[in-house]
């Protein structure tokens, strides 16, 4: 369906275009056909196009760079060690079985859908287009809602390729040469606390195996000091002249996992490149746009306010990540210009400056996301004008709005948004027979588990910990409780979760607590 929204437009062009009133014309194959001042004639084709008088700030589709979505039901977890050294070390603590794998695990099994849906919702109302952190699944989902970069197949290659876990330096010398031969790599580099042993360690496994190239995307890179970015930069200026690699930041977990941060000033001065991605729920803010107040604030409190413009600070979540995943696929994500896809946000004109307005916008804000150039999210006004149907009634922080969740013919998408929700807390009432009931269900079923009608299970790609006997018996610890669902927008529980925790984190308590200054 062919699209005419207009509004101001912030581009993220090369020449950095903000049209005061402006168009962007989207065509029936999702894709950008034109963006210009609406003085201009438009272009052919597009006489019965669905017509969106936004009101608004139009920017690109924000890109998360970097989450496990298969965990964002979860609220923070209330790590009870912090600071950990680095990324084995939260995962030893007693209850992260319990309180963070088993609880994601039975979701993940007994209700695949319902928390695909919540948690693409998550997504879409924090204004995001893309995502990094599909999970692996059963068999291969057709209901995504959100552009999802893992299973993204522009030009039918799998040109990028993620892990979450650790891979020995021969698996790494093979993501070396798909790199070379033009894939992108996004991996945890580094994470822990700057100049632990173990993290550096794998930092040089990386480097051995000829990894440090332009077209990895390093996680986190939290243990990294000055001269180790001036490491990676010099090995890919000897390949790849004129090229930068990409850092991965998510400022929230680094600082709720290990009170400390990457050094992002020193990363960009060796000339790697930013993005943001905001991790996962026990960790995490709700969504990247939380995560983008997290580098405002530690831009003016850490960095003395002249690190990041705020046209750079929302270049974290627009140009970056498209420029990192062009690498393999072009100029199609994170800027509004002819022939990139038409993955957008509409945000409430509430600050007089256009990237203002992006970074301190809350979810209340987001009047409208596009997602392939069909509205998923918005307001009621905005999705009639942009012809979605089907959609159903959702509140977030306080306004109504509607969100679809439902398709036609999609057998991954076959729940209204009170039926996600009641699925979840089918599987919260009563876990243990829920996962029976679905394991059950996978034993039975006589084909293989990846032909399209075989049943839907996803699989979590984070570290387990000690899942103690249990963890291969096919058995969930008894009277096993999953918490209630992770609220979608930033509330009083998210900010309740975060005061109190000043021992803990020292060194960042105050930042973390200074979020909550955008929300009220």
């Amino acid at each position: 369906m062919a699209l005419v929204l207009t509004g101001k437009v912030v581009t993220f062009d090369p020449a950095r275009r903000v049209l005061d009133d402006g168009v962007v014309y989207v065509s029936d194959d999702g894709l950008i056909a034109a963006v210009q001042p609406r003085s201009e004639q438009a272009p052919s084709g597009f006489s019965s196009a669905k017509r969106v008088e936004t009101g608004g700030v139009i920017y690109p589709g924000l890109i998360d760079l970097h989450n496990h979505i298969a965990y964002n039901t979860l609220p923070l977890w209330q790590a009870p060690s912090v600071p950990y050294a680095h990324h084995d070390s939260w995962t030893r603590e007693d209850d992260y079985g319990e309180t963070v794998t088993w609880p994601a695990r039975v979701l993940q099994q007994a209700a695949a859908e319902a928390l695909i849906k919540y948690v693409e919702v998550k997504a879409l109302i924090g204004g995001t287009t893309a995502i990094q952190g599909a999970p692996r699944t059963t068999r291969p989902v057709q209901g995504w809602l959100v552009r999802l970069v893992d299973t993204q197949r522009f030009g039918g290659g799998d040109l990028i390729r993620a892990a979450t876990i650790q891979k020995r330096p021969d698996q790494l010398q093979v993501e070396a040469q798909k790199m070379r031969d033009g894939s992108v790599l996004i991996y945890h580099v580094a994470e822990g606390k700057a100049g632990e042993k173990v993290p550096l360690d794998e930092f040089g496994d990386l480097d051995n195996s000829g990894c440090l190239q332009s077209r990895l995307v390093g996680v986190h890179a939290t243990a990294l000091k000055a001269a180790d970015f001036e490491r990676w930069r010099k090995t890919i200026a000897t390949s790849e002249t004129g090229q930068r690699a990409t850092v991965a930041w998510s400022p929230f977990s680094n600082l709720w996992l290990y009170d400390e941060t990457t050094d992002v000033r020193a990363a960009r001065r060796k000339k790697l490149r930013i993005a943001l991605g905001s991790d996962w729920g026990p960790s995490g803010t709700k969504h990247v746009l939380g995560e983008l107040k997290l580098a405002d604030i530690l831009n003016k409190r850490r960095f003395g306010g002249g690190e990041f413009s705020d046209l750079e600070l929302c270049e974290l979540v627009t140009l970056n990540p498209g420029e990192a995943l062009g690498r393999a696929w072009g100029d199609r994500l994170g800027r509004l210009q002819p022939n990139a896809e038409a993955d957008l946000v509409v945000v409430a004109p509430h600050r007089p400056d256009v990237y203002r307005n992006l970074i301190e916008a809350t979810e209340k804000h987001v009047q409208l996301v596009v997602v392939r150039g069909k509205a998923f999210y918005g307001t009621q006004a905005l999705m009639k004008a942009a012809g979605a149907t089907g959609t159903n009634a959702i509140r977030v922080a306080g306004e109504s709005r509607r969100v679809l969740v439902k398709m036609a013919g999609n057998k991954d998408a076959k729940l209204t948004w009170r039926g996600v929700l009641d699925e979840l807390e089918r599987v919260r009432a009563n876990p243990e027979q829920a996962w029976k009931d679905s394991a059950n269900a996978l034993a039975s079923w006589g084909g293989p588990l990846d032909a399209p009608d075989a049943p839907l299970a996803i699989f979590g790609d984070m570290p387990e910990g000690d899942l103690g006997v249990l963890g291969a018996t096919g058995e969930i610890p008894p009277g096993l409780k999953i918490p209630p669902l992770d609220s979608l927008e930033h509330d009083d529980d998210f900010f309740a979760a975060l005061k109190g925790t000043a021992a803990q984190r020292p060194a960042s308590a105050a930042d973390l607590n200074e979020l909550e200054r955008y929300y009220t």
